[in-house]
């Protein structure tokens, strides 16, 4: 376990401070030296048995879910009672979701209503991040003189925007059949011939050949923010079905169109993992192959469809087929930080404890979570308010905000579009 430990000690202090010996986790009679700071394990080997118990206590105002808040000093060497080594292994690695292993949705994902931080009212604050302030909290204390240690200064900002946007239907009329289907449609329900042959030929005809519109948000973007890394992901999905409706043809002339015109945006292009591989993750393998053919990129990037990364062993398998970092963690029911932190970090598997190479860049904010009755219901005044407050404290931890826009919600039917405009904008704001 000292691996694990080391990669979460120096995650909080966000610089390399576990090979000096100064952090150490473990008993009293195990200290060294060199040990100015003690956290005491709440459990052996993180070998977690029993969810936190609720209400949380707090240490600083800061909700710890492992161990007691208490703070000894000794001898000039600070003794903490809070585990937040444990607290933090707890939310990076999901381990909540395998001791409530029969808690799914009938997609088979956990949802935040099931999570105790989004239960007990914290999921719009990344916790882990606050375990970090305080780690480097108490480093400060702990050293008197500059030539000790230099603990990172506390910065706000954005470390980086990751504009994503998943491509599950990119054309309304992409088929024949469509186009059959509402000529008859229009005859029978509103008595007219109107014929979606154009729109049929031409997806710039397309109603939800929305594209030209999200590039010029994300170019507007990174114009007034040049001195911050903006990326911006459309997710494509290249095999499967859902619900009797099948994707659409990653090898059509229309999608190589498109394909072409999210590149010359300096756009990437990751892998939408679709909702069969989501359940059967050996199917993986296929879809990633057909990617790494059709995008020709070093980069390969990945979501699953429906957010359905369902159990830890799905790491497993995408790790093995190259996918190097992955932007499926975040919950369907409510926006917030599902694991803890608003910062990218090496994904945790809570069952073997083992540091995988994938980077877990955590979803924040999700616009059909923010409307959909089953989810949050908000009205516009309301899903801005909420927004905000996540946005506002991945500015404070200095982290990456992570935003997921459909291409159909661009659309003039519903108030995402002029959700992301405001968002963007409100981002803006704070940088300037």
């Amino acid at each position: 376990m000292q691996e694990l430990t080391k990669y979460i000690i120096d995650f909080l202090s966000r610089f390399p401070i576990s090979q000096t010996g100064i952090v150490h986790y473990g008993n009293v009679d195990t200290i060294s030296d060199k040990t100015r700071i003690n956290i005491i394990p709440a459990f052996e080997n993180f070998e977690i048995t029993v969810l936190p118990k609720i209400p949380f206590e707090k240490i600083e105002n800061t909700p710890i879910l492992y161990g007691k808040p208490e703070i000894i000093k000794r001898n000039g060497v600070l003794f903490v009672y809070a585990d937040i080594i444990v607290s933090s292994f707890f939310l990076l690695s999901r381990y909540e979701e395998i001791l409530k292993i029969n808690c799914r949705d009938q997609h088979g994902r956990f949802l935040a209503k099931d999570a105790i931080i989004f239960q007990q009212g914290y999921g719009d604050r990344p916790l882990v991040d606050e375990y970090g302030f305080l780690l480097r909290k108490w480093l400060r204390e702990v050293f008197t003189t500059e030539n000790e240690i230099i603990v990172p200064i506390e910065k706000r900002g954005f470390n980086k925007i990751s504009l994503t946007h998943d491509i599950d239907i990119p054309f309304r009329f992409e088929r024949f059949t469509v186009v059959y289907k509402q000529i008859i449609k229009n005859i029978l329900k509103y008595n007219y011939i109107s014929s979606p042959f154009k729109k049929y030929l031409n997806e710039q005809y397309d109603n939800y050949y929305t594209f030209p519109k999200m590039i010029n948000y994300d170019e507007n973007l990174r114009i007034a923010l040049k001195e911050i890394k903006i990326e911006s992901i459309y997710f494509l999905i290249t095999a499967g079905s859902f619900c009797n409706r099948k994707y659409y043809d990653l090898y059509s002339k229309k999608i190589d169109r498109l394909i072409n015109t999210l590149k010359k945006s300096g756009a990437e292009i990751g892998l939408h993992i679709s909702y069969e591989a989501g359940i059967k993750p050996e199917k993986i393998n296929c879809e990633i192959e057909k990617y790494k053919n059709k995008i020709k990129t070093d980069k390969f990037i990945s979501r699953h469809h429906f957010l359905s990364w369902r159990e830890p062993e799905d790491v497993v398998y995408i790790e093995k087929e190259g996918i190097t970092d992955d932007y499926s963690l975040g919950y369907a029911d409510s926006i917030g930080f599902r694991v803890g932190t608003c910062l990218p970090y090496k994904f945790i598997n809570p069952r073997s404890k083992k540091i995988t190479n994938i980077i877990v860049h955590p979803l924040e904010i999700m616009e059909v979570t923010l409307s959909r009755q089953n989810y949050m219901n908000l009205d516009y005044d309301n899903a801005f308010i909420q927004c905000k407050k996540i946005i506002d404290q991945t500015y404070k931890n200095n982290g990456e905000i992570v935003l997921l826009w459909h291409n159909d919600s661009f659309l003039d039917s519903n108030y995402f579009e002029k959700l992301y405009k405001n968002i963007l904008e409100y981002i803006v704001f704070l940088t300037q």
